[in-house]
């Protein structure tokens, strides 16, 4: 990696701004002189840490970071995801939608070309929303394109797309990289690898690809929000974190994500790096089973147990320090993320009234509570594989203990054990979870085509039925409230992003007072950067995941 770096381009500096030639002729009169314009500060090329090669590309199947951020710099959506992951328009300047939501038209650009220099159109959207609704297997974001039951192109710069029912994350699964129909047109899509055919409409296109070393993307001049003002973005192969922090301290890298203990020690070691994190797409919770024969259906036990947790001992020793409490499933520092998790999270005196108030006593003598001659016992499983997960339970069981209830932690095998308490018959009282937001790929959180929606996970509509519904319902506690089917419902159908986000606080607010899942943490993801990297827009801001969004206002100086 060392010679790979050493190998890259140098940084250009910015050029000199332009003379000013002197006018012909004295002024009749003094006058104020229009201001010169001030040249913007071109050049430089970023280098970016690849912790693993990228030798498949299929611009909407990221399966890394790495792969998520060259898909987002080489490719362009009909919409694209701002620093708030709020869909912005990107080769639609914008859309007008139906009254009943179904037929959405998007005005395209007339300034987007591909990197061959063809003009993007209409013909290319129709062409990849229909190749892509094709494929298999089916993953979240192919499922969500196919809510769309026909695109047409009535004009080179109109797109206009039927939907089977109103559904505003589609604005979202529309970031998804329009393809270029002249090149791919009669390729199977499904074996398709992008680096075969590398032509996008972003802001860098392909100069050179070495395998196993680095992929370098040169900027798009003809890019329609303006030429980018780096020169080059050059991804570098660097599997090793603790080489790949040293590069950063001495400037053979830029910009690098790194593992955690990395990332901490890197603040500490290099204090002239920019340093930052982001929350991971994917979060994890402890899920109480809420159907009629389970101790916890009963709300008051739900909240006893929360108020006796002190959640940030919990997170602080189960992750050390690398988790964010949340107050719910939406990304942290998103536009959705609308609850913050309470500032307080014990309060032992109240959760032994509640406990008291729900019938559950303590005997004179005893440690543990009982209600008709029963013990207030439950079982909660944990993934044996993971030390945070089980460390977590631990601490969960020894704050219940306090309150008189008795939590024996079971940790046990995910696939022959676990598994099936998401499943029939739901055979738990307590499970300490995590769930990955994997619409692109299930293994994979990726943060491109984003959307808050947690409709699958508490709706009452999506609480398996019984023998004969055969689908995957994700609601396994049971979960089902009216206020919040109703706002979650509006949610989903609600195109106004402002609009949207109420629904969703109230969503949010009746599964914060019902607690389905106590909500634990996201794990934070850590960002350095040097501070030779500039915006014209302030500092790079890396407490987002997209933190690229603006990447062709970025530029790079010459100081050291």
């Amino acid at each position: 990696m060392a010679i790979a770096l050493l190998l890259l381009p140098a940084a250009c500096g910015a050029p000199e701004p332009p003379s000013v030639p002197a006018s012909a002729s004295p002024a009749p009169a003094p006058t104020a002189a229009p201001p010169s314009p001030t040249a913007l500060p071109r050049g430089g090329n970023l280098t970016v840490r690849l912790a693993a090669d990228v030798a498949q590309l299929r611009p909407w199947h990221p399966r890394t970071r790495g792969e998520e951020q060259i898909i987002a710099l080489l490719y362009s959506g009909l919409t694209r995801l701002d620093d708030t992951l709020a869909p912005q328009p990107d080769l639609a300047t914008g859309w007008t939608a139906s009254a009943d939501g179904r037929v959405i038209t998007f005005t395209l650009r007339s300034d987007a070309v591909w990197h061959d220099g063809r003009p993007v159109t209409a013909d290319d959207a129709v062409f990849t929303l229909s190749a892509l609704r094709a494929l298999e297997p089916e993953t979240a974001l192919i499922a969500g394109l196919r809510r769309i039951t026909e695109v047409t192109a009535p004009a080179t710069n109109t797109v206009v797309v039927r939907l089977d029912e109103r559904y505003a994350p589609i604005f979202s699964l529309l970031a998804v990289p329009v393809l270029p129909r002249h090149v791919l047109s009669g390729e199977n899509l499904a074996d398709l690898n992008a680096w075969d055919a590398p032509v996008g409409s972003g802001p860098f296109r392909l100069e050179q690809r070495e395998p196993g070393v680095a992929i370098t993307l040169a900027a798009n001049q003809a890019f329609y929000r303006g030429a980018p003002l780096l020169d080059r973005v050059v991804f570098v192969v660097a599997p090793d974190a603790h080489v790949a922090a040293s590069a950063l301290q001495d400037g053979r890298l830029l910009l690098a994500e790194l593992p955690w203990s990395e990332g901490r020690a890197i603040t500490e070691t290099a204090p002239m790096l920019q340093t930052g994190a982001y929350a991971e797409n994917g979060y994890y919770f402890l899920a109480f089973n809420l159907r009629p024969n389970r101790i916890f259906s009963d709300a008051r036990l739900r909240e006893a147990l929360a108020l006796a947790i002190d959640l940030p001992r919990v997170v602080q020793e189960a992750t050390d320090g690398q988790g964010m409490i949340i107050g719910s499933s939406a990304a942290p520092g998103s536009w959705a993320d609308l609850t913050s998790p309470p500032a307080t999270t014990v309060d032992l005196d109240r959760a032994r009234a509640l406990l008291d108030e729900a019938g559950w006593r303590m005997p004179p003598d005893g440690a543990i509570r009982q209600k008709d001659g029963a013990p207030l016992t439950a079982q909660l499983f944990v993934r044996a594989d993971d030390p945070r997960r089980v460390r977590a339970a631990e601490l969960i069981a020894g704050a219940a203990e306090q309150i008189g209830m008795d939590i024996v932690v079971q940790p046990a095998d995910f696939a022959t054990v676990i598994r099936s308490k998401y499943a029939p018959p739901y055979d738990f009282d307590l499970l300490l979870g995590g769930w990955i937001n994997g619409v692109a790929d299930p293994n994979f959180g990726n943060y491109i085509f984003y959307d808050p929606d947690d409709f699958a996970l508490f709706h009452s509509s999506q609480i398996n039925q019984g023998v004969a519904d055969a689908r995957p319902a994700l609601n396994f506690v049971g979960f089902s409230d009216p206020v919040y089917d109703n706002q979650a419902g509006a949610a989903r159908q609600l195109y106004d992003l402002t609009e949207r986000a109420q629904a969703i606080r109230r969503a949010q607010e009746r599964t914060a007072l019902l607690r389905p899942y106590l909500f634990l943490w996201a794990d934070r993801l850590p960002v350095a950067c040097s501070p030779r990297v500039k915006t014209l827009d302030g500092p790079v801001n890396l407490a987002t995941p997209n933190y690229l969004w603006n990447i062709e206002r970025w530029y790079v100086t010459d100081e050291r």
